[in-house]
């Protein structure tokens, strides 16, 4: 699978190589590394949200797009009720639901980097298992996007391996 933009495969690839170290069992470090592979999950969708939306502002008829500094909740809002929704949901409360809905996962990611941006960190999710499965649930939910701006002439070139970027990490090389 190929990435959209060459920061979203490094901020991918930073998620990957801090699951690497959670994953060799040193409990010291768990919380932390746990930390850096869900926000970067969140990261992540939220670097292919805003190429997409970039795009997207290109088109004709698209109105309204959020721009870089709205928050992630926002943005996805704003793709999913323009390209997903056949009747926009503006109740917050029925469009979190439809998001989780849409972007299983996307919830607790958002709530894990949002209370991270404020200084707390949850440790009841900061665990490994969570861990993996939010960062799996972001890659799918990026999947999701890019399926959706190519259903709705939008393209999305995907231009950076996801593998290239970790083995040149590791490397020490630069995915570009």
């Amino acid at each position: 699978m190929a990435e959209v933009t060459q920061d979203a495969t490094l901020i991918i690839a930073t998620s990957w190589q801090a699951l690497r170290r959670a994953e060799s069992g040193d409990e010291r470090t768990e919380i932390c590394n746990c930390t850096v592979i869900i926000v970067f999950a969140a990261f992540f969708i939220e670097a292919n949200l805003n190429h997409l939306i970039d795009k997207a502002r290109a088109k004709p008829g698209v109105t309204h797009a959020p721009n870089d500094h709205d928050g992630l909740q926002p943005k996805l809002a704003w793709v999913y009720n323009t390209f997903v929704a056949g009747e926009a949901v503006t109740n917050p409360d029925q469009l979190k639901v439809r998001l989780e809905e849409e972007f299983p996962g996307f919830q607790a990611i958002r709530e894990f980097r949002n209370n991270v941006s404020h200084g707390i960190v949850d440790r009841t999710m900061a665990k490994l298992a969570a861990a993996k499965e939010l960062r799996i649930a972001a890659k799918a939910i990026v999947d999701r996007l890019v399926t959706i701006a190519k259903d709705n002439g939008i393209e999305l070139e995907r231009g950076i391996e996801y593998e290239m970027a970790i083995s040149s990490t590791e490397s020490g090389n630069s995915a570009a």
